[in-house]
C-alpha cells in the first residue's frame, strides 16, 4: 500500500521477519536497534533479560516512539538490522496514523514476570491471519500483568493491520452495544465483525485510519458531498481499480478543455480545488455506484496540475447498480442530488448510517422524515430561534447538523442563488410592508435610460424560485426559512398559494393542488420536497393572534429560556443561570410568559466586564420596552440588586401636598458605576436571603 497506509507494508515485513525468526535472534537485534539515543543506558525493553524481549513487547515499543527525529531513527536503525525491504516515508505526517503505545508502558509481562512461549505462538497466528489465532491464547494472553484488551489488541493491529482491528476508544463504539467489558476471543471477533460491517468492503487500516482521525476530531466529515467519475479521460475507461487500491481520486482529462492553472470557474463547471478535509466523495461510472470516501487531503487547492489528486479514506467500496437513476452530468461536480441516489442504495446505506453515528459529538443523525413539512418556532426574544432554524435546515438538507464552526460555512454554502437557482437554503423576513408581489410574483418598474421612461417587467418572488428548483429537482430536498413570520400580513403575502402548502395539497399527494398565477399565467403548486421553517418572536405577537389560515397549516414547537444551558457560564461565584431564573418567574409574574428573557443574552459570557456589556447594552434595555419604563416593576425584576436607583424629589420641583409619601423617582444606575462589574451586585437578583421586592 501507499500513500496515507505506507506504514502497512513496513510493519508487515518487520514482523514476518521476526515471526520467521527465533526469540535468541530478536534478543540479539533488539540490542542493535538505536531504540535510544547514542550514550544512553540501555532502553527498558532490555532490562528484563532476553527472555523477556518477546515480539508483542518490541512491536509496541516500537509504536511508542514519537517526534520525527526519534521515529527516523529507529526506522532506519530497524530496517538496516532486519534488512528490510518495504520503505516508511518518516517525514511524511500521514504516514503516522497507527496506534501509539504508552511509552511508560510497552511490555507485555508484569516486572518480568509473563509467558514469552504463549506470546511467540500468538504472534506467529497472528502474521499469518484472523483465522489462524487460537481462541485461548488470546485469553490467556489478557491474564498477562501489564495486558490489557486495548493494548493487546493494538499490537495484534500492528503485527497485521489488513486482519485485525484495535478495541479501544475510537473503534469500540462502532462494534456493538452488546460488547461486554471483558471481552474474550469469540466477543473480539464478532465487533470486528460488526465494525467491518460499516465499512463495506474496507481494510482494516481504512477503516482505522477514520474512526482514529474522527474520535481525534482531525477528521470531521462535513455536509458538503462532491461526485466524481472514472471515466478520467472521457474515453469509457474505468478507473476505479486506481481509485481504489491509491486511495485517492482525480480528473485529469479536463485539462482537454482547460488548461490547467487557469481560472476553471469562468470556463467549465468542474470545482476540483474546493473540497475541502472531511468533505464527501461518491464515486460512479458505467451506470454504477463505485465506492464512497471522504477527503483527506487535496493538491488540487494548490496546484491545477495533471497529476495532482484528492486524497481520500474510503468508506464503502462495494459497487452497485444506478439503476439508470441520474448521477451526474459532468466528470467532478457539487453533488447534493447524487447524494440522494446514492442513499437510496442498499449498498451504501451504512455509510449514510456512519456518517450519522460517528460516535463524535458533532455530527447527528437526523432522518428528513421527522421534519413537518410546515414548522414556526415560537417563544421570547433570545431563545435561539434562528440558530436552530439553521440546525433544521442542515438536518433537512444534508440528513445531518454540524458543530458551530462547520455550520455556518455549510448553510452559506447551500445558500439559495435567485439567479441560477442553485443551492438548497433560502431566507426572507418578513414585515408590515412585505407584500405578494415580494414574495410570489409581481410587476416591477424599470427605468430605461435608453428610452428615458419606465418600462415594467414580471418580477419572481423568492418562494416562486425555490419552489421551482425544488420540483426540477426532486432528488433534493429544499428549505425556506421565513424569519419573524408573525410581522407579515399573511393573508396579503401569501394569498390564494396559502392553500397550498399543506401537506395534503402538495404535488405528489393525492390531493395535489395547482393554480394559475395571476401575472404570468403559469401554472404552480408546492412540491413535497420543500420545506417551510418560520420564526415568531412572541414579544411582539401573542400565539393566539396569529392568522388562522397560519396556524391551521404549521406544526408550532415552542422553545423558551434555557437557564441550565450547558454554556451558561459560573463567573466569580455568580450563577447567571440562577440569576435568570429569578427575572423570567418575576417577569411571567408582573408581565407574561411570552416576555421572558431568552438564555442567549447570557451564552459565551466569560467574565463580568463582558456581563456588564451584556447587561448594560441588551438586557437592560430590553426591561425597559417590556414594561414602558415603569421602573418599579424593573426595580421588582432585579431585586435587591443596585441597577435602579431612587432619585430625590428636589425642593420646590412639587407643590406641598401634590405628591403622596410612596411616590418615588426611579433612574439607571450610571453607566460609569464600578457595580455594573461587581458580582455581588448580581448575585442579589437571585440571592434569597435579600431577595424581597422593593
Amino acid at each position: 500500500m501507499n500513500g496515507i497506509y505506507a506504514w502497512v507494508d513496513w510493519f508487515q515485513d518487520l514482523t514476518k521477519k521476526v515471526a520467521d525468526g527465533t526469540p535468541e535472534q530478536l534478543a540479539k537485534r533488539a540490542k542493535q536497534v538505536k531504540l535510544i539515543d547514542q550514550g544512553s543506558k540501555p532502553h527498558r525493553l532490555l532490562q528484563y533479560g532476553d527472555d523477556n524481549i518477546d515480539p508483542f513487547s518490541f512491536v509496541y515499543t516500537i509504536s511508542a516512539k514519537r517526534g520525527n527525529e526519534s521515529q527516523s531513527r529507529i526506522v532506519h536503525s530497524i530496517s538496516e538490522e532486519f534488512d528490510l525491504q518495504a520503505e516508511f516515508p518518516v517525514e511524511l505526517d500521514d504516514a503516522f496514523y497507527f496506534p501509539r503505545g504508552d511509552p511508560r508502558n510497552t511490555f507485555f509481562h508484569k516486572d518480568g514476570a509473563g509467558n514469552p512461549e504463549l506470546l511467540w505462538r500468538l504472534f506467529r497466528h497472528a502474521v499469518l491471519g484472523v483465522e489462524e489465532v487460537r481462541g485461548e491464547d488470546f485469553d490467556h494472553a489478557l491474564k498477562i500483568g501489564n495486558v490489557a484488551i486495548k493494548k493487546l489488541t493494538q499490537t495484534l493491529f500492528l503485527i497485521n493491520p489488513k486482519e485485525f482491528l484495535p478495541c479501544d476508544d475510537a473503534n469500540r463504539p462502532y462494534m456493538g452495544a452488546d460488547l461486554p467489558n471483558n471481552l474474550s476471543w469469540n466477543d473480539y471477533r464478532h465487533g470486528m465483525t460488526k465494525l467491518r460491517e460499516a465499512f463495506p468492503e474496507c481494510e482494516p487500516c481504512e477503516i482505522n485510519l477514520f474512526t482514529y482521525s474522527t474520535h481525534s476530531k482531525e477528521l470531521k466529515p462535513s455536509s458538503e458531498v462532491f461526485q466524481v467519475s472514472t471515466d478520467i479521460f472521457f474515453d469509457d475507461t474505468d478507473h476505479w481499480e486506481e481509485f481504489k487500491s491509491n486511495s485517492w481520486v482525480c480528473a485529469p482529462g479536463l485539462a482537454y478543455n482547460v488548461p490547467f492553472g487557469e481560472d476553471l470557474h469562468d470556463k467549465v463547471p468542474y470545482q476540483l480545488e474546493k473540497p475541502e478535509r472531511g468533505d464527501i466523495v461518491l464515486v460512479r461510472g458505467g451506470g454504477e455506484g463505485k465506492g464512497i470516501g471522504v477527503v483527506w487531503r487535496n493538491d488540487y487547492k494548490s496546484s491545477l496540475k495533471m497529476d495532482s489528486k484528492v486524497h481520500v479514506v474510503w468508506l464503502n467500496k462495494s459497487r452497485a447498480s444506478l439503476g439508470g437513476k441520474s448521477a451526474g452530468s459532468h466528470h467532478f461536480s457539487r453533488a447534493p442530488g447524487i447524494k440522494e441516489v446514492f442513499r437510496q442504495l442498499p449498498a451504501y446505506q451504512p455509510t449514510f448510517a456512519l456518517l450519522g453515528i460517528n460516535g463524535g459529538d458533532d455530527i447527528k443523525a437526523a432522518p428528513t422524515a421527522s421534519q413537518p413539512l410546515n414548522q414556526i418556532l415560537y417563544g421570547p426574544p433570545g431563545t435561539g430561534k434562528t440558530w436552530q432554524t439553521v440546525n433544521l435546515a442542515l438536518q433537512i438538507v444534508c440528513g445531518r447538523s454540524e458543530d458551530d464552526h462547520g455550520r455556518l460555512k455549510a448553510f452559506q454554502d447551500l445558500k439559495f442563488n435567485q439567479e441560477d437557482l442553485s443551492g438548497n437554503i433560502a431566507m426572507v423576513t418578513f414585515h408590515q410592508n412585505f407584500a405578494y408581489e415580494d414574495f410570489v410574483e409581481g410587476i416591477r418598474p424599470v427605468l430605461d435610460r435608453e428610452q428615458e421612461g419606465l418600462r415594467y417587467t414580471l418580477h419572481k418572488g423568492l418562494f416562486q424560485q425555490i419552489a421551482h428548483a425544488a420540483r426540477e429537482r426532486p432528488e433534493e430536498n429544499f428549505v425556506l426559512i421565513i424569519d419573524e413570520i408573525n410581522r407579515g400580513n399573511i393573508a396579503r403575502i401569501f394569498g390564494e398559494l396559502i392553500t397550498l402548502i399543506e401537506d395534503s395539497r402538495r404535488i405528489g399527494n393525492p390531493e395535489e393542488t395547482e393554480v394559475t398565477l395571476p401575472y404570468s399565467k403559469e401554472s404552480f403548486g408546492v412540491p413535497n420536497n420543500l420545506y417551510l421553517i418560520g420564526t415568531m418572536n412572541t414579544a411582539d405577537r401573542s400565539i393566539q393572534l396569529l392568522d388562522t389560515a397560519l396556524r391551521r397549516r404549521f406544526k408550532f414547537v415552542e422553545m423558551m429560556p434555557d437557564p441550565y444551558h450547558q454554556d451558561m457560564a459560573e463567573i466569580e461565584g455568580l450563577k447567571c443561570g440562577q440569576m435568570l431564573s429569578s427575572m423570567n418567574e418575576r417577569i411571567a409574574v408582573l408581565l407574561d410568559r411570552e416576555h421572558q428573557i431568552g438564555h442567549t443574552y447570557l451564552l459565551g459570557v466569560k467574565d463580568m466586564a463582558e456581563l456588564s456589556d451584556r447587561f448594560r447594552t441588551q438586557i437592560f434595555p430590553l426591561l425597559q420596552e417590556y414594561f414602558f419604563d415603569d421602573w418599579s416593576k424593573i426595580k421588582k425584576v432585579l431585586g435587591k440588586s443596585p441597577f435602579v436607583v431612587d432619585k430625590e424629589i428636589r425642593d420646590g420641583l412639587v407643590e406641598d401636598n401634590s405628591t403622596d409619601d410612596e411616590q418615588r423617582i426611579y433612574g439607571r444606575l450610571a453607566d460609569d458605576s464600578p457595580e455594573w462589574k461587581s458580582p455581588d451586585a448580581y448575585r442579589k437578583i437571585y440571592d434569597t436571603n435579600t431577595n424581597t421586592a422593593g
